[in-house]
């Protein structure tokens, strides 16, 4: 499968969810336009995907309608695969039960805030095909609730968290237990709704935080029951492969390009050239031409004839708001906006988990970064600064891997700093607020400054992106915080 380039992604999230039994036999998969805003690709790449699967057997196309399951999934053999499976990926997915438990419960929250008669309809009809013997609707629940917020990005890691290790692991207890908890998530289910019909999002906070509970004790009881696979399997661990395949390998390699920039070069200075970049990043030479593309789009760079790329931070000469429109650029500040907003809904959380765990070495070095910002007057920086301190230094791998691949795509968005004629100039007030709290090891402190200097720059920059013709992000919606 690693073969499969633009549809990759496409073809092993819907492989898995049948190989698993998540569609079964005879079942319909989302519509193609559903499934090209879920992996936020075109219709040529999940035509191909579905072609594909069809090739292999487990699926039937036919014009007009949605593909059709065909794959008979032998129980039996299902069970031994997964258990292999469940095995290799058991510390992993133990490690991200605690991140699932800080993220969603909130995110879902958010979701439910936003629901409107239509969208409480369309849960109504899914709570009704909830059963025992189905999986898919209780998935299709929460998937729905998500989509309110506007944001393929959280839609993307709501399937990647929900996968690794896969939900389908309760196919693999007994009846009783399966009947049980599926019973259990339909009541709970109804709660939800009741409770968001009656704007009782206190209580319904809390009853998602009890429902994710129970599953993940449900995901604790079954691995502990696990016995070691004969022979020993290598350990599988969590990725959130976002920008890791085509056709966002080129805004990877872009992001981490930026990354280089911010920290390593000044203004006027020369990237290496496309050969060394292509050994330094192991990719091939058309992929750092393709991001570097992005970057002159974006006007951190520019091609100089016969010498190479000159890199343009702090030069007083911002790409005007009308160049929003060329497709690279859009798409970037796009996945910056989308990114931001999944940062303004879980970074108070993320910095309540990760601050208590922080040397005060790390934090040392933060607070004089931050002084030196409050003496340059570059506050655009501080929250780059600060929100690194938690991706970087968190305990868990599983939060490292989501909050790292944030913050990398956070690079997209230095350029709406400067943009003429809508400037957005940060005050020092963030900043100070932020040394002090590193400085006395304020973790409250440090959570509500963080999330305050957010929603400024989630402000700014959709107001700038909606300026600029960027239409799409009126779709992002801003969070209702507390």
């Amino acid at each position: 499968m690693d073969d499969l380039n633009l549809y990759n992604m496409a073809y092993k999230h819907l492989f898995n969810c049948i190989h698993f039994g998540l569609y079964p036999t005879g079942s319909s998969l989302p519509t193609v336009p559903e499934l090209c805003k879920t992996f936020n690709v075109s219709s040529s790449t999940i035509h191909n995907a579905l072609r594909l699967l069809q090739e292999d057997h487990y699926v039937s196309l036919s014009q007009g309608r949605s593909a059709i399951v065909t794959y008979d999934v032998n129980e039996e053999e299902c069970r031994t695969e997964y258990r292999t499976y469940s095995y290799a990926t058991k510390d992993a997915l133990l490690d991200l039960c605690d991140a699932i438990l800080m993220i969603w419960p909130e995110v879902m929250l958010q979701g439910l805030k936003l629901c409107t008669d239509d969208d409480l309809e369309k849960l109504t009809e899914i709570f009704q095909r909830m059963s025992p013997c189905n999986e898919y609707p209780f998935f299709d629940f929460f998937f729905h609730i998500l989509k309110g917020l506007g944001n393929p990005l959280f839609l993307n890691l709501y399937l990647s968290t929900t996968f690794f290790g896969h939900s389908t692991i309760m196919r693999l207890r007994d009846k009783a237990y399966i009947y049980g908890y599926m019973t259990f998530l339909k009541r709970e289910t109804a709660q939800i709704l009741a409770l968001c019909k009656a704007s009782d999002y206190g209580h319904l906070k809390d009853l998602l935080v009890r429902l994710y509970q129970k599953h993940i004790e449900g995901i604790h009881q079954y691995h502990d029951s696990l016995p070691p696979p004969e022979p020993p399997v290598k350990p599988i661990p969590y990725e959130w492969n976002y920008f890791s395949e085509r056709p966002l390998v080129n805004f990877n390699l872009a992001m981490k390009l930026l990354r280089q920039i911010y920290s390593l070069l000044g203004n006027q200075e020369y990237l290496p050239s496309f050969s060394t970049l292509a050994k330094q990043y192991s990719v091939p030479f058309i992929t750092v031409r393709r991001a570097v593309k992005i970057l002159s789009d974006i006007g951190i760079v520019e091609t100089i004839p016969g010498k190479g790329t000159r890199v343009l931070v702090g030069v007083d000469n911002p790409a005007p708001i009308s160049s929003f429109s060329t497709p690279n650029l859009k798409k970037a500040l796009l996945q910056y906006l989308q990114s931001m907003q999944i940062i303004l809904i879980i970074c108070k959380d993320a910095a309540r988990s990760v601050f208590p765990s922080l040397t005060d070495s790390s934090i040392q070095d933060r607070a004089s970064l931050l002084k030196t910002i409050v003496i340059s007057g570059d506050y655009y920086m501080t929250f780059g600064v600060c929100f690194s301190l938690l991706s970087e230094n968190a305990q868990s791998p599983a939060l490292r891997e989501i909050l790292g691949g944030l913050m990398q795509i956070q690079y997209l968005g230095y350029p709406l700093n400067d943009v003429k004629p809508y400037p957005f100039r940060f005050d020092s007030r963030s900043t100070t607020a932020l040394l002090k709290s590193l400085e006395e090891r304020d973790a409250d402190l440090f959570a509500e400054e963080l999330q305050c200097l957010a929603l400024d720059i989630f402000k700014a920059g959709k107001e700038k992106l909606i300026a600029g013709g960027i239409l799409e992000a009126e779709a992002i919606v801003l969070p209702s915080l507390d």
